[in-house]
């Protein structure tokens, strides 16, 4: 029902669904690219800051236009984020509590906030938190925790560790996750805010790159003359 009353470019299209007994399932648009957690960690893929700023911008947006229905995705993870062609990410099975081995490596727990970790009432803030997580396996292409189990890792959550940020990390880029898996989560940023910051992030790195680009092809014209 969720799946059907949303309708975003960054969400899974929802196409139909078989309610008969034993067959269930849900058919949606078919995502060529597969799942970030794949693309990431077993395909063993380093991105570029671009490309990891254009993901993360079509999730938040994905994310926003969710939260502004009204829906809270409670599942937020790499593996729950699809890629289509040109590089597309959608966000896909969420609304839904996860069902299955909650000790498996590609569990929830990596990507949960302190205070679903906790049992304390939530509300789309945990959502930010799981982002947060998220961006910082797009800037590292490393599985988040990948020393601790999950459950080590969410009691580590719980005591307020956080994953290492690399020094080389874009600043700005450093600062968000940063504010996303703050401990309070009434000082995360909403998806609204988020999305303006990574956009102003591209556009500043783009106009750097382009000033880069213009400055070695006017070197090169002098040198030319020169010779």
């Amino acid at each position: 029902m969720i799946l059907r009353s949303v309708n975003h470019e960054n969400v899974i299209r929802f196409y139909g669904a078989c309610t008969k007994h034993r067959k269930y399932l849900i058919v949606t648009e078919y995502m060529a690219g597969g799942n970030l957690y794949d693309f990431l960690h077993k395909q063993k893929n380093t991105l570029k800051l671009s490309l990891i700023l254009r993901i993360a911008i079509g999730i938040s947006k994905g994310m926003d236009y969710l939260h502004q229905n009204n829906i809270i995705h409670r599942d937020l993870k790499s593996a729950n984020l699809l890629l289509g062609d040109g590089q597309v990410v959608k966000i896909a099975d969420f609304g839904l509590s996860q069902e299955g081995d909650m000790t498996s490596e590609n569990c929830t727990y990596r990507w949960m906030a302190p205070e679903v970790i906790n049992h304390k009432s939530y509300d789309h803030k945990a959502d930010v938190f799981s982002f947060a997580i998220v961006l910082w396996e797009l800037v590292t292409s490393k599985v988040p925790y990948e020393n601790l189990t999950p459950l080590q890792a969410a009691l580590s959550v719980r005591q307020g560790l956080r994953l290492v940020i690399p020094s080389s990390v874009h600043p700005r880029l450093s600062k968000l996750i940063q504010r996303c898996w703050g401990e309070n989560p009434h000082t995360r940023p909403v998806f609204s805010e988020i999305t303006a910051e990574l956009e102003d992030i591209l556009q500043t790195f783009q106009a750097a790159s382009s000033s880069k680009g213009s400055h070695r092809h006017t070197k090169q014209k002098i040198q030319m003359k020169s010779q």
